[in-house]
């Protein structure tokens, strides 16, 4: 008999030797840290046939710090955020549709919860933008300068907690959304990192923190996986960041409602869009929808009449437009001869797109 649902901790532990056998590539340090750190926290779903496990996705959890200004005075906001990893099937049980059925049934549940959205480093973009995930994020490609006048030190126990308020504070100056730090997060990310013979490495100036990096070591290459340093410390060059960069991220809104209630405009007036939605997975995202946006403030409710649509998109487009990837006549289509579209454009280019990220984890 065919099962498809969540899965308890104990089944998503005893998955370890089928994440193997998937994610070859992986090597056995690695991904014995991942089943012992983070499979835990998971929320696992999967397919079983006779009780036995035969497809799986996992969706880790994250806090994000979205720019999000409110009538208090706060410049930025916690929200709940999955990552989707380990999604694959068992060799004999492909091409039957299970990862459709398993991104379904996640995707609806994030929805319920009012989750703004999933992200996702893909193995093939192409298996995702079915589903409507688009990248948002390019991970920049870092070089270190190694030197006796710029020396850098592993980090050390205990100071997790001062590193975490080093990175938010660069973060929030620099960004509009990132993952939370906390001395957690860096114990966590320490293991991660060397799990891949890699280690969390940090540079001082007359005992404060300067900068730091996140070096791996894998598959006989050595990659620098996010780094960050003070202004002043960059004058030093301890590190470059090359005008290359790689698509690494990729994300799809699941509750609509939720996530343009974060959104804020540049300056000016509230402005309110009225605009049709498609969404070829989440039914409730289909509809007509009246969007207020202000400086401090958003708020998205049902429209009374279908007929008010000044402009349409689908989700995914949608996406692209408030991560920055494209402008709003690229995304919105015009209604009915576009009669009222300009002012909605008028009004959707005064928005303002979360396109500073910083998104550099793996799993």
């Amino acid at each position: 008999m065919e099962q498809v649902g969540k899965l308890t901790t104990q089944e998503a532990l005893a998955a370890r030797d089928m994440w193997s056998e998937i994610f070859y590539e992986d090597s056995e340090q690695f991904t014995g840290y991942y089943f012992a750190e983070k499979m835990k926290d998971n929320r696992g779903y999967g397919v079983k046939l006779d009780k036995r496990l035969c497809a799986m996705l996992f969706l880790t959890p994250y806090t994000g710090r979205i720019l999000s200004p409110d009538e208090k005075g706060s410049r930025f906001r916690d929200i709940p955020l999955f990552y989707i990893v380990g999604v694959g099937t068992k060799t004999e049980y492909r091409h039957r549709g299970y990862m459709d059925r398993l991104l379904r049934a996640s995707l609806e549940d994030l929805h319920k919860e009012a989750v703004p959205f999933a992200f996702l480093m893909p193995a093939d973009p192409a298996i995702y933008r079915p589903y409507q995930f688009r990248y948002i994020y390019e991970r920049p490609v870092f070089s270190i300068r190694h030197s006796r006048e710029i020396s850098a030190r592993v980090l050390r126990p205990g100071e997790e907690g001062e590193l975490a308020a080093f990175a938010t504070d660069i973060l929030e100056s620099r960004y509009q959304f990132f993952l939370k730090r906390d001395a957690a997060y860096y114990r966590r990310q320490q293991k991660e990192s060397r799990a891949q013979n890699g280690d969390i490495w940090v540079w001082k100036e007359s005992g404060e923190l300067a900068g730091f990096y996140l070096l791996a070591r894998e598959g006989g290459t050595e990659e620098i996986q996010e780094a960050l340093v003070t202004d002043r410390f960059a004058q030093r060059e301890p590190l470059s960041v090359s005008e290359e960069t790689r698509p690494v991220i990729m994300a799809r809104l699941t509750c609509v409602q939720a996530m343009l209630s974060l959104m804020r405009l540049r300056e000016g007036e509230p402005v309110r869009v009225c605009f049709r939605l498609s969404d070829p997975l989440i039914d409730a995202h289909n509809g007509t929808f009246l969007w207020t946006v202000g400086e401090k403030e958003s708020t998205i409710a049902l429209a009374a009449e279908e007929g008010d649509a000044q402009v349409s998109a689908e989700i995914g487009d949608l996406t692209e437009f408030l991560f920055g990837r494209k402008d709003c006549r690229t995304c919105f289509l015009p209604v009915d001869g576009g009669l009222c579209s300009e002012a909605a454009y008028e009004g959707l280019s005064r928005i303002m797109p979360l396109s500073r990220l910083f998104i550099n984890e793996i799993v």
